[in-house]
């Protein structure tokens, strides 16, 4: 393995889901599916198709199960992931699930259960295929927590995931709730990964500033960042990191400029209202450079300035395969190429981080 002559963990890639996995949700959901899947198909407009980079596995139109528009076949069929990420260079990928407000789908507990159920199964499913490249996170039914943890539980003990993603928010809850402590002990317990991702822009969330825009450039551009930072506070200032201090946690797909910005901004309001944070004993940089992490893709310009001034030991690549704005088949080459990152940043930032963050071993180079 290592194509560039290092190993490389993708720490966040996306697809998993075989064609026609809705369908397989029990009997009694299935009126309630077909809903939610037109729910989501009124809410995501305006956004070119995922795996428009030849994409060759598309839905019929019509189908009340599938969302619309083309995919790159890797997404959904695991035989044919294997070139894909031999082509870009990538050993392990670790895969995350759709984004479409499953933990709360439809205001309704019993179908969110059950929706993520059917989900992590099917995914679990592709992931089989190859055990150890393919690692998936479980998406959980968040609107009841404690159901949440028992699937977290079930996925990592009989499936072998590595960890969970939750969206940045749960409807009116921040993710420093109280009731959402079971399952960050039970993360803790089984020695898995907390990841966020995304900002609020699933049907039935409560939205987070994206309420202001009217055009999916504007919402698909602000979710992602200001919701990692609104999830940093909650991890940080919140409490939810002292409280559980074994605790590993990714903000994903957000990018890492924002990083030295928002620490130096919480550091600042921590030192002079410290009062007003009684869950910490500490500034929130100490608690997020001890055991957070964030992702990469190869546009960004301010990765060697996080390694240098914040941490060399918090930012993963991530390839985002294969959505629309991802650089497959180039992501892995244009970081190998950029003349902005020194060689002595490499192997933390394409596999020694994201292995951390994982608990993962470390892919064996050719």
């Amino acid at each position: 393995m290592g194509r560039f002559g290092h190993p490389v963990i993708d720490a966040d890639g996306h697809g998993g889901e075989p064609l026609g996995w809705r369908r397989r949700i029990p009997d009694p959901f299935k009126a309630t599916m077909r809903a939610y899947v037109a729910a989501m198909k009124a809410k995501y407009t305006n956004l070119p198709s995922d795996g428009n980079r030849d994409g060759d596995a598309t839905p019929a139109p019509d189908d009340e199960y599938e969302m619309p528009g083309s995919m790159r076949s890797g997404m959904v069929d695991p035989e044919k992931r294997m070139p894909d990420m031999d082509l870009e260079g990538i050993d392990v990928a670790v895969l995350f699930p759709p984004g479409g407000g499953e933990e709360w789908a439809m205001d309704d507990a019993a179908f969110a259960i059950a929706l993520c159920s059917t989900l992590n199964d099917a995914r679990a499913e592709y992931a089989a295929y190859a055990p150890d490249r393919l690692r998936p996170v479980a998406k959980l039914p968040m609107i009841d927590p404690v159901a949440a943890a028992e699937e977290l539980d079930r996925c990592v003990t009989e499936h072998g995931f590595v960890g969970m993603v939750t969206a940045t928010h749960i409807r009116e809850k921040n993710l420093d709730d109280p009731s959402f402590d079971v399952v960050w002990a039970t993360a803790e317990r089984l020695g898995v990964a907390v990841c966020t991702h995304g900002g609020g822009q699933a049907p039935g969330q409560s939205p987070v500033m994206i309420d202001r825009f009217d055009t999916r450039l504007g919402i698909h551009a602000i979710t992602h960042p200001v919701g990692a930072m609104h999830a940093v506070l909650n991890f940080t200032v919140g409490g939810v990191l002292h409280r559980f201090p074994k605790l590993r946690v990714g903000f994903m797909e957000a990018g890492v400029g924002w990083v030295p910005f928002w620490l130096e901004r919480l550091d600042e309001h921590y030192e002079l209202m410290t009062e007003q944070a009684p869950e910490i004993d500490r500034p929130p940089s100490e608690y997020f450079l001890e055991r957070c992490f964030v992702t990469t893709e190869p546009e960004e310009k301010m990765v060697p300035y996080v390694f240098e001034n914040v941490s060399p030991g918090i930012v993963c690549y991530s390839s985002d395969y294969c959505h629309f704005d991802c650089d497959f088949p180039d992501s892995v080459r244009l970081l190998e190429e950029s003349a902005d990152l020194d060689e002595t940043i490499k192997p933390a930032l394409f596999a020694g981080n994201a292995a951390r963050l994982y608990g993962l071993d470390l892919p064996e180079s050719s």
